[in-house]
């Protein structure tokens, strides 16, 4: 990591809106050109970030991805499945995790950081993947609950995890969010204890290459909002879930809702500031700003464009 990239994270109020597969609608390019072309890709995430002047770019933002690329088949475009999960893990899946970073979509992934890297040497590069719980969901079609309960399933969808995240750390990324779609009550002992054995050895890893891992909940209980910062050294807070203390904590990230961006200006202030965000980066105290989901290719584009720019520019005025 650069000093200048060190020094933009130390000092946080960061701008870095969760824009992927929205490349593929701008550069008017198939979902298929623009996730397996890898110069492609590039080339679109390079253009997203010049257009947009964010903080950073997501140089991989596919929550589907190491799902797919483990043996769990992706819905198609004409299908209303979420995903086809495997019948039961493979015997020899562990041993597959060592190869797991030559699979052709996360080589693509990787590829694309190593490349934004020298194409944005200075901008940030924030990678999406899913946490161990989901992944484990997504593999086998089981319950949030079911796997939480199987704790063979879940420590081998922590590994995979683990693998790629040491594989994006020599890839180059600054910045990792770590997604969940749910988690279960963590006031369960047993529940919190084997999460927590799920995620130390990923965020330890994260550190080790000088990345900052975030974890951010699609699904959010409130009653395992004062626990979860205790499970994890950083989390994304929803706007609207924003912890009552938030002096013992040099800065938060937080997520806006992505229909948010559609608004008028004027109702986007309005929205920071009922939810003391505006607050937040007075006081220095914003980390991270992002938004709650992917940006979908469907969204208005003129209304998104016009909402990104209102966002960046509250950052530089408020701060």
């Amino acid at each position: 990591m650069t000093k200048e990239k060190r020094q933009r994270i130390k000092q946080g109020g960061l701008f870095i809106p969760w824009v992927f597969s929205f490349g593929a609608e701008l550069e008017g390019l198939s979902n298929s050109e623009f996730l397996e072309d890898p110069t492609k890709l590039s080339n679109a995430l390079r253009s997203i970030h010049n257009y947009f002047q964010a903080d950073g770019v997501v140089c991989y933002g596919d929550v589907s991805l190491l799902a797919e690329a483990l043996g769990s088949r992706p819905p198609s475009l004409n299908s209303t499945t979420v995903s086809e999960p495997l019948k039961k893990l493979p015997e020899n899946f562990e041993e597959y995790l060592e190869i797991l970073p030559q699979a052709p979509r996360i080589a693509v992934a990787l590829e694309v950081t190593k490349r934004l890297n020298i194409l944005l040497p200075e901008t940030l590069l924030l990678s999406v993947i899913p946490g161990p719980v989901t992944l484990a969901c997504q593999l086998t079609g089981q319950t949030v609950d079911e796997v939480c309960a199987d704790s063979k399933l879940l420590g081998v969808a922590s590994k995979a995890v683990l693998v790629l995240t040491k594989a994006l750390g020599d890839a180059g990324i600054d910045l990792l969010i770590v997604h969940e779609n749910a988690l279960p009550s963590l006031s369960q002992t047993e529940i919190y204890k084997q999460l927590r054995r799920s995620y130390i050895p990923i965020w330890n890893t994260a550190k080790f290459y000088e990345i900052s891992p975030l974890l951010m909940l699609q699904e959010w209980l409130p009653e395992n909002a004062e626990i979860l910062h205790k499970l994890v050294s950083g989390v994304v807070y929803p706007a609207n879930q924003l912890p009552a203390n938030q002096t013992s904590s040099k800065s938060l990230a937080v997520s806006i809702p992505t229909s948010l961006l559609e608004k008028a200006p004027e109702k986007i202030h309005e929205f920071l500031d009922s939810h003391g965000v505006s607050n937040m980066i007075a006081a220095s105290n914003l980390f991270l700003l992002t938004t709650d989901s992917e940006i979908p290719q469907d969204i208005h584009k003129e209304h998104m464009i016009r909402g990104i720019k209102a966002l960046r520019d509250v950052l530089k005025k408020v701060a």
